[in-house]
């Protein structure tokens, strides 16, 4: 391929497949409710994109143009995986002033969507990501300004949410929450999320971050309906089995089969600083969210799978209720948290050496720190053993987060969920999808980088590498 600037209109580019056109070709117009704007979908280096520029027609235009400035200053910072991506800012020809370019969506309007008459699963994981997507832009300090059916599409593939045209002046953060309650309204919900859509019409929410919890508490209220008959059902199910099975000579499950989401049955102290729920044939420990230093870890959540070292039945940081129990998500080596707010410099500048061997039970192992006693982060030859020894399924665990159930030699499993990962410590990405989980292995080559290891559905991929300030999952070992 040559090496040219991308965003350099004259050329083209070679590749194996042919010539790709650097030039933007094909322009169609788009219907704009906007007066001052012309929208139109192009085609450039073989995609499609937006083009947004001044309507020649509008008066004045410097004003327009003006307002379109504002909308790429706000909107070029918000990466998110529910907001139309802003890609640059640049002179088109036949288009009037600095155009925004912008991804361009294969999808239709929410309105046009639930005429489709989509089920209320995908009704409810709309309003999901509408929520989420909310709270992510408010955490920057955006408003969105005109938040309607008609500035949110749904891809055809996959009923993703894209939301689009953030107005420029906007700063109403009230107005934001009453729009999103008409949205979650016409998305008709089941009736244990009126309470959060009428706190939204009444403007009872301060933040988002609190309508988010509230959303994912209202959420999880279904399970309570069925657990009492689903256990007695259980409990039968056994004794006819036991009948059964009577005088036979019991074999080893190859792996104790966890729930299909996480189901409480009861909730105990477990020490002075942590709590626990008893979850079938599970135990998820969580820790008030505010904690800094919570002392040892029990050694009881450490489970022997037969192997080198054995395995703890949790995350770090399992302990906040709207990401399902999958935990929270660390920097390499930051034994401060500061590279969850302030970035890689803030806690590993390019003056501090990197080290050369394993962090592993060092004193920048957040696990061990955080945990005590002999927990610490895993080593890259750990994480290999246990993929090497052990027999490994997939499981798509439905409202919780889906993952990876683990039986070791001797039988025993633990559950690793596909946590996803995080680039601010507020908002995740890739949760229920992938699982992205530390090493203690840092890059040979002195960058400021680490070894992970990432789950995938049907693959398991060891010695993968990512920067330090990437947010990632630790499952700590002893």
């Amino acid at each position: 391929m040559q090496n040219s600037n991308i965003y350099n209109s004259s050329s083209f580019f070679e590749t194996e497949e042919g010539t790709i056109d650097a030039h933007f070709t094909d322009f169609s117009n788009i219907t704009c409710q906007r007066s001052w704007l012309c929208l139109k979908r192009v085609k450039r280096f073989g995609q499609w994109w937006i083009v947004k520029g001044v309507n020649p027609q509008f008066e004045p235009r410097a004003k327009a143009q003006e307002m379109l400035d504002k909308e790429f200053e706000r909107c070029m910072t918000l990466w998110h995986p529910s907001i139309v991506r802003m890609i640059a800012q640049q002179e088109v020809p036949t288009m009037e002033g600095r155009c925004i370019i912008e991804e361009w969506v294969d999808g239709m309007s929410l309105d046009a969507f639930l005429a489709t008459g989509p089920s209320v699963e995908v009704r409810q994981d709309i309003a999901s990501q509408l929520v989420e997507t909310v709270r992510y832009y408010m955490s920057k300090g955006a408003t969105h300004g005109n938040l309607k059916a008609s500035n949110v599409l749904i891809t055809h593939n996959g009923s993703r949410v894209k939301i689009i045209d953030f107005e420029p002046e906007s700063t109403d953060r009230q107005a934001d929450f009453a729009t999103l309650a008409m949205l979650l309204r016409g998305l008709r919900l089941p009736r244990k999320f009126g309470k959060v859509i009428k706190r939204c019409e009444h403007g009872k929410y301060s933040s988002a971050e609190k309508l988010h919890l509230d959303f994912a508490k209202a959420k999880k209220k279904k399970r309570w309906r069925w657990v009492l008959p689903a256990i007695a059902a259980v409990v039968a199910i056994g004794a006819i089995a036991a009948t059964f099975l009577w005088g036979r000579q019991s074999q080893q499950t190859d792996e104790k089969k966890l729930p299909a989401g996480y189901v409480v049955d009861r909730i105990a102290p477990a020490g002075t600083s942590q709590v626990y729920s008893i979850v079938s044939n599970a135990d998820i420990y969580w820790l008030p969210f505010d904690s800094i230093t919570p002392g040892n870890i029990s050694e009881t959540i450490a489970v022997d799978l037969g192997l080198s070292v054995k395995w703890s039945k949790m995350n770090m940081g399992a302990d906040h209720p709207s990401v399902n129990f999958v935990g929270s998500y660390y920097a390499w080596g930051d034994t401060t948290d500061l590279g969850k707010w302030g970035g890689i410099d803030k806690y590993w500048p390019q003056s501090k050496p990197m080290p050369k061997q394993s962090i592993s039970g060092t004193s920048i192992d957040f696990a061990h720190l955080r945990w005590g006693g002999k927990w610490r982060i895993p080593t890259l030859d750990e994480w290999q053993e246990l993929i090497d020894r052990c027999k490994w399924r997939f499981r798509n665990a439905g409202d919780g987060a889906a993952g990876y159930v683990v039986t070791g030699p001797n039988g025993n499993s633990i559950f690793l969920p596909c946590a996803g990962l995080s680039d601010d410590g507020i908002n995740m990405t890739d949760v229920g999808r992938f699982g992205y989980y530390w090493t203690a292995k840092p890059v040979a080559d002195g960058k400021r980088m680490a070894h992970y290891v990432l789950l995938d559905e049907g693959k398991i991929l060891a010695d993968q590498t990512e920067t330090l300030e990437r947010l990632l999952s630790i499952r700590p070992v002893q």
